[in-house]
Order: C-alpha cells, then sequence, then structure tokens
C-alpha cells in the first residue's frame, strides 16, 4: 500500500466518509465530513484539504467547506472567504499550520487540525 492510501485509511478509522477526489484541475483532495459544535448553521460540514504536490515535504494549507457555512447569527467565520475553485464554490479557511516536520506529519494530523479549527465558532 503506497503511503497516502495508508495515511487515507489512518483518517478514515476517526473519520469514515473520508476519500481521496481529483479536481478537473488534476489536484488531489482528501474530503471528509465532521461534526460541528453548536454556534454553526450547520450540525457537520464537508471540508477538502488539498494533498499538495510534493506531500509530506510540502504540508497542506489552508482548508475549504461548504460554501453555505456561517456562524449561527449568519456571519462569516473569521479568516475565511467564499472561492470558486475545484468546479464549484467553497467557503475558504485561511489557516496555516506552524510547525510540520514532513518526517511525522501525517494527513490525518492535518485534518485534526481542521477539525480544531471548527471547533471554535468563531
Amino acid at each position: 500500500m503506497d503511503p497516502l492510501t495508508e495515511q487515507l485509511a489512518e483518517v478514515q478509522r476517526r473519520q469514515p466518509t473520508a476519500r481521496f477526489e481529483t479536481t478537473p484541475e488534476g489536484h488531489r483532495i482528501l474530503a471528509a465530513e465532521i461534526p460541528l459544535c453548536a454556534g454553526w448553521n450547520r450540525k457537520d460540514a464537508s471540508i477538502r484539504i488539498v494533498v499538495p504536490a510534493g506531500y509530506p515535504h510540502v504540508h497542506p494549507d489552508c482548508f475549504y467547506t461548504n460554501a453555505d457555512l456561517r456562524l449561527a447569527p449568519g456571519t462569516d467565520p473569521t479568516n475565511s472567504s467564499l472561492q470558486a475553485v475545484f468546479g464549484a464554490q467553497y467557503r475558504w479557511f485561511s489557516w496555516h499550520l506552524a510547525g510540520w516536520d514532513p518526517t511525522k506529519g501525517t494527513l490525518d494530523q492535518y485534518v485534526r487540525f481542521c477539525e480544531l479549527r471548527l471547533k471554535e465558532a468563531r
């Protein structure tokens, strides 16, 4: 099994819906459905993470969710905006992981990083 498939299996142990998708431009995307806490306008969200060329030496950066994801009062989350990418519109979260170690970093680590951001409805 190749390393990316092994890392996907690791993510799937916690997030069974996780899967790889390929964009029309040929980018590999890790997609998963994650539950959200109170304070959001949805109970769950689809996240999409670009697996960059050169991974794991080049780490994932930022992530995308459903375009309609907003805070419960209807306002936009901080450090997010709508972007037309991958042939559709998504909400882009400009949230950057510091301290990536390519010898230890995994896709599951990055999914957990995204989940951490979404645990705070802000």
